[in-house]
């Protein structure tokens, strides 16, 4: 079986512009590096109503995982 899953989650966790609450992201990458994801704009959209397009890089924080981890397997 051929695994079509990129072997990286970058999770990025935003500021609303709104409201000031967190939005989170999460993409999927064939790389680890963030300087890739950071300069990708990111759809977000909050509770709040607002929704609007801001790049990586203004990400509050930004982590990276492997892809899939023996964390998230339900087995």
């Amino acid at each position: 079986m051929i695994n079509d899953v990129d072997p990286f989650v970058h999770v990025l966790l935003f500021e609303c512009s709104g409201c000031g609450s967190p939005v989170a992201s999460a993409v999927a990458s064939g790389g680890r590096n963030v300087e890739e994801v950071d300069a990708n704009p990111v759809e977000l959209s909050c509770r709040c109503g607002w929704s609007g397009s801001v790049l990586g890089i203004e990400a509050r924080k930004h982590w990276v995982h492997n892809w899939p981890t023996d964390v998230l397997d339900p087995r």
